[in-house]
C-alpha cells in the first residue's frame, strides 16, 4: 500500500496532458478523415508512455519539481520536433529543416536544457503550475472543435441511406451459376492515353493482355467525382449523390460511410446469397467494414500493424530519425513498407478468396498507383524519392500491372464459375503542377487540369454475356448497372454520364456539374 501511495503522489497529469493535446490537435485537423476511435490507441499508448517516463525519471532525479518539469520539457521537445521543421521550410530555410541535420540540433537543445534544469538553484513549482494550466487549454482547445463536430455526425445527422428503390428479382439468376464478382480498385489509375500522353509510359502491353483475357477495355471512361470517398459512394450505389446536397457546408467526408459499407450493389446481390468480403487498404473509409461477412486483413495488421494515423503523429516527433534511419533496414515500424506489404497482401490474396465456396462479390481497394510512391518498377521498395514523382507514379503504375496479370490468372483459375471482374479506379491521376492552394480546392481547376483528373482506366471482363451494351467513355456510376443488367436482367436505365466537383474542403457536398468541361473540343 506504501508503495502505491508513493507512485501515486510522484506522478503528475501533465506529462499525459501535454501528450494528450498533440494528439488531439492532430486528430482535429484530420477528422473529416477518421471516427474518434482513430484516437483511442494513441491515447492508451500515452499514458503508458508517460507513466514509464516519471518512473524512469524518478530514478534519476530526485528532486520532485525538477523532475515534473524535466518530464515536461521532453514532452515538448520530442512533439514541436515536426512543427518546427514544418515552419523552417515553410519560411524558405529547407537546408537547415533537413531532418537529420536538424535532428542533432535539437537534441542537443533539449539536453541543455535538462543541465540548466538540474543545476538551476530556483524553486521550479510556479513553473510546473503554469506547464499544468497551459497543458489543460492545449487539451481544451481542441476538443472545442471535436466535440461539437462528433456530436453533430453522432446524434444530428440521420444515417444516410440511398434514395433508390432495388430492383426486384425478376428470376432465379444467371442461367450458368452465380459469378463471383470482383471489384478491384487501383487508386488513382489514369487512363492508358494519359499514361501516354502526360507520363511518357506505354500502358499497351497491360491492355493487350486484359484483351486477350477477354476485357472490355472502357477507353474513354471517366470518374463521376474528383475525390475516392464520393466516387466510392456513387459507384457501389448505383446513383449520382444529389442529394447529399443538404451537406454542402460539411468537410465531414465520413458522411458517406454507411453508403460504403452498406451499398445498394451490396444489398442487391445479398438477395441471391453473396456474401460480401472486403481487403481493406489504409485509409480508413475503407480499412475495415463491420457489414461485410468477412474482412480480409493482413497479418502485420492482424498483429498490431501500425495505421496512417499514429504514423502521422510518429513522424512529427523526434522518433522520426531514428525509425527513418534504423528501424526501417528491418522494415519495422516503416511506413512505406507498411503500405506496401498491404498492397502485395490485396492482390496475392484475392485468387485465393476465389477457393471459398459459395457466390461472394469481393472488394479491394488498394491504394497504388496513388501516393506515397512505395513500389518500384518491379514491385521492389522505394526506400527514397530520387526520382520526379511522375516517374514514381508510372514505376507504381508498372507494378501494379505486373501483380494484376498474376491475380487475374489464378482468379480465373481458381474459379468454379467464370468470374465477373471489374477493374476500374475510382479517381485519375494526382495533380502533380500543384496549382491550386490546397488538394481539394477545385474551385481554383481550371480545364486542363479537369481533363487530367477524371480520366480513369476501366476494364470489365464479363464472361457469358453480351458486351455490346458497354461503351468506351462508360463512366463509374453505370459500371454496376451494366453487369445487374446483363447476369441479373434487372433492366436498370443507364444515367448520363456526368462529372461533377465540389468548390474546396469545407464544402464536400456542394457539387457543381463540369461535365462539359471535362470533355476535350
Amino acid at each position: 500500500m506504501k508503495f502505491l501511495n508513493s507512485i501515486y503522489h510522484n506522478l503528475s497529469v501533465t506529462p499525459f496532458l501535454l501528450f494528450a493535446s498533440f494528439m488531439l490537435a492532430r486528430y482535429s485537423h484530420n477528422r473529416g478523415d477518421l471516427l474518434l476511435t482513430a484516437i483511442a490507441w494513441p491515447l492508451l499508448a500515452a499514458a503508458l508512455i508517460c507513466l514509464v517516463l516519471q518512473l524512469i525519471f524518478a530514478l534519476l532525479i530526485k528532486n520532485k519539481t525538477k523532475r515534473f518539469f524535466s518530464i515536461s520539457v521532453l514532452i515538448l521537445f520530442n512533439f514541436s520536433f515536426g512543427e518546427v521543421i514544418y515552419f523552417l521550410n515553410k519560411i524558405g530555410l529547407a537546408a537547415i529543416a533537413n531532418t537529420y541535420a536538424f535532428f542533432p540540433l535539437w537534441l542537443g537543445l533539449m539536453n541543455l536544457s535538462f543541465v540548466l534544469i538540474y543545476k538551476t538553484k530556483r524553486n521550479l513549482a510556479s513553473v510546473n503550475r503554469f506547464i499544468l494550466i497551459f497543458s489543460i487549454f492545449a487539451v481544451l482547445l481542441p476538443l472545442l472543435t471535436i466535440v461539437p463536430y462528433e456530436i453533430t455526425r453522432t446524434f444530428i445527422h440521420p444515417k444516410i441511406k440511398s434514395p433508390m428503390l432495388l430492383p426486384e428479382i425478376s428470376k432465379a439468376g444467371p442461367e450458368h451459376g452465380l459469378p463471383d464478382i470482383y471489384y478491384i480498385l487501383p487508386d488513382s489509375y489514369t487512363s492508358s492515353a494519359l499514361l501516354k500522353d502526360s507520363l511518357n509510359y506505354d500502358n499497351s502491353e497491360f491492355v493487350k493482355y486484359l484483351e486477350a483475357k477477354g476485357f472490355y477495355i472502357a477507353q474513354d471512361s471517366t470518374s463521376n467525382y474528383p475525390v475516392t470517398f464520393l466516387s466510392l459512394a456513387s459507384t457501389l450505389n448505383m446513383e449520382y449523390l444529389d442529394y447529399l446536397s443538404v451537406y454542402k457546408s460539411s468537410l465531414d467526408k465520413t458522411v458517406v460511410i454507411p453508403l460504403i459499407n452498406d451499398s445498394n450493389v451490396k444489398k442487391f446481390l445479398a438477395k441471391f446469397g453473396y456474401k460480401y468480403y472486403q481487403l481493406g487498404s489504409w485509409w480508413g473509409l475503407t480499412n475495415n467494414n463491420p457489414l461485410a461477412d468477412r474482412n480480409f486483413i493482413s497479418e502485420e495488421a492482424a498483429f498490431g500493424e501500425t495505421n496512417f494515423f499514429n504514423y502521422s503523429i510518429l513522424y512529427t516527433t523526434l522518433a522520426s530519425p531514428v525509425v527513418e534511419r534504423i528501424f526501417s533496414k528491418i522494415s519495422l515500424m516503416n511506413m512505406r513498407a507498411d503500405v506496401r506489404k498491404l498492397s502485395l497482401y490485396q492482390l496475392d490474396e484475392l485468387p485465393e478468396i476465389a477457393k471459398i465456396n459459395g457466390p461472394k462479390f469481393v472488394f479491394a481497394h488498394i491504394l497504388a498507383p496513388h501516393d506515397p510512391y512505395v513500389l518500384g518498377r518491379h514491385c521492389e521498395l522505394v526506400t527514397a524519392y530520387d526520382k520526379k514523382v511522375e516517374e514514381l507514379y508510372a514505376d507504381q503504375t508498372n507494378c501494379v500491372n505486373e501483380k494484376l496479370r498474376v491475380t487475374i490468372d489464378r482468379i480465373i483459375e481458381n474459379s468454379k464459375t467464370p468470374p465477373v471482374i471489374l477493374i476500374q479506379s475510382d479517381e485519375g491521376v494526382p495533380d502533380f503542377n500543384k496549382e491550386k492552394s490546397s488538394e481539394d480546392a477545385w474551385e481554383e481547376a481550371d480545364d486542363a487540369m479537369l481533363q487530367e483528373k477524371f480520366p480513369v482506366f476501366a476494364a470489365y471482363y464479363l464472361p457469358g454475356v453480351s458486351t455490346s451494351s458497354l461503351y468506351s467513355s462508360i463512366s463509374n456510376v453505370n459500371s454496376f448497372r451494366e453487369i445487374l443488367n446483363l447476369y441479373f436482367s434487372t433492366d436498370l436505365p443507364i444515367l448520363p454520364d456526368k462529372n461533377y466537383i465540389f468548390p474546396n474542403e469545407r464544402s464536400f457536398y456542394e457539387l457543381i456539374d463540369v461535365t462539359d468541361r471535362v470533355k476535350k473540343d
